[in-house]
C-alpha cells in the first residue's frame, strides 16, 4: 500500500497505456496535469479560459453599441429582476385590503369611511417606478423576444392612455409613466381600482407582459451561461442541459 502514497501514479495506469516516460500515461497526459486536475487548478484554468471567451468571443450590437456576453448577462439579469418587481407591484395593487374603506378623520374632526388614498397612491407610485425601470431595462436587451414583449406592453399602455389620464397617470415621449399626486387623489378611487385591480384590468395585463419578459430573460440567461461551447466541427454551439456544462 505504501507504494501508492508517493507522487508517481504511473503504476495505477500501467494497464491502460504504456510510455517511455514514467511521468506520462494515456499517450500524453503527464502526471503534473493529472495532479492539477486532482487539486482543482486545472478546472480554474478552464473557467478562466471560458470566462475570457464569454467576455470577448460572442458579442452583439444593441442601438449601435457592441455588447459582450458578460454585458448581455448583466442586462438580462437586470430585466428579469425588474420584471419581477413590476409583478410584485401589481400584486400589491390587487390586495383587497388596499381598496377597503377605512375610518378617516377629516379636517373638521369628524370621522368618515373613505379610501386610504395615501396608501393607494403609494402603491400606484411603486407600480409606475417599476414599470419605468422595466421599459428602460428592456431597451438595453439583446433578446428579440424580450424586445417584442416590451413593445407589446408599451403599446397596450398607449392604448389605455385616456383611462390612465382619468386618474392622473400620463405617458411621456420616452414611453415612461408619471403620476400626478393631486390629480390622482382627487380622482374616483373606484376608477383607479378598475385600472389596476381585477381580472382583465390594465394592471393585470401589464403583469402578464412582465411575466413573459421574466421568462424570456431567464431563458436568455440560461443560454448565455452555456454559450461558446465548441461543436464537433470546431464551431460554437448551445447545448441545453449538456452534462459537459457541469464541469466548467
Amino acid at each position: 500500500m505504501a507504494n501508492y502514497l508517493n507522487t508517481d501514479y504511473s503504476a495505477l495506469f500501467s494497464s491502460l497505456g504504456t510510455s517511455n516516460n514514467n511521468n506520462s500515461f494515456f499517450g500524453g497526459i503527464d502526471l503534473n496535469t493529472y495532479s492539477s486536475i486532482r487539486n482543482g487548478s486545472y478546472r480554474k484554468l478552464l473557467n478562466a479560459y471560458y470566462d475570457k471567451e464569454n467576455n470577448n468571443s460572442t458579442a452583439t450590437t444593441v442601438d449601435g453599441e457592441t455588447q459582450t456576453v458578460a454585458q448581455q448577462k448583466v442586462n438580462a439579469t437586470s430585466v428579469r429582476d425588474e420584471a419581477e418587481s413590476l409583478n410584485d407591484a401589481v400584486d400589491a395593487l390587487n390586495k383587497n385590503s388596499l381598496w377597503e374603506k377605512k375610518d378617516v378623520k377629516g379636517e373638521d374632526g369628524n370621522t368618515t369611511k373613505d379610501y386610504d388614498k395615501d396608501a393607494i397612491y403609494k402603491a400606484v407610485s411603486s407600480f409606475v417606478k417599476s414599470y419605468n425601470s422595466l421599459v428602460e431595462g428592456t431597451g438595453n436587451s439583446s433578446d428579440e423576444s424580450v424586445l417584442k414583449s416590451a413593445a407589446n406592453m408599451v403599446n397596450y399602455t398607449k392604448a389605455n392612455k385616456d383611462l390612465l389620464a382619468r386618474i392622473g397617470v400620463s405617458i411621456g415621449s420616452d414611453n415612461k409613466l408619471t403620476v400626478d399626486e393631486d390629480v390622482f387623489k382627487k380622482s374616483d378611487m373606484v376608477t383607479a381600482k378598475s385600472v389596476f385591480a381585477g381580472a382583465g384590468s390594465y394592471g393585470k395585463s401589464v403583469a402578464g407582459n412582465a411575466s413573459m419578459i421574466y421568462g424570456q430573460s431567464a431563458s436568455q440567461l440560461a443560454k448565455l451561461n452555456t454559450a461558446n461551447m465548441y461543436g464537433s466541427d470546431g464551431s460554437y454551439s448551445y447545448i441545453p442541459g449538456s452534462t459537459y456544462n457541469s464541469f466548467l
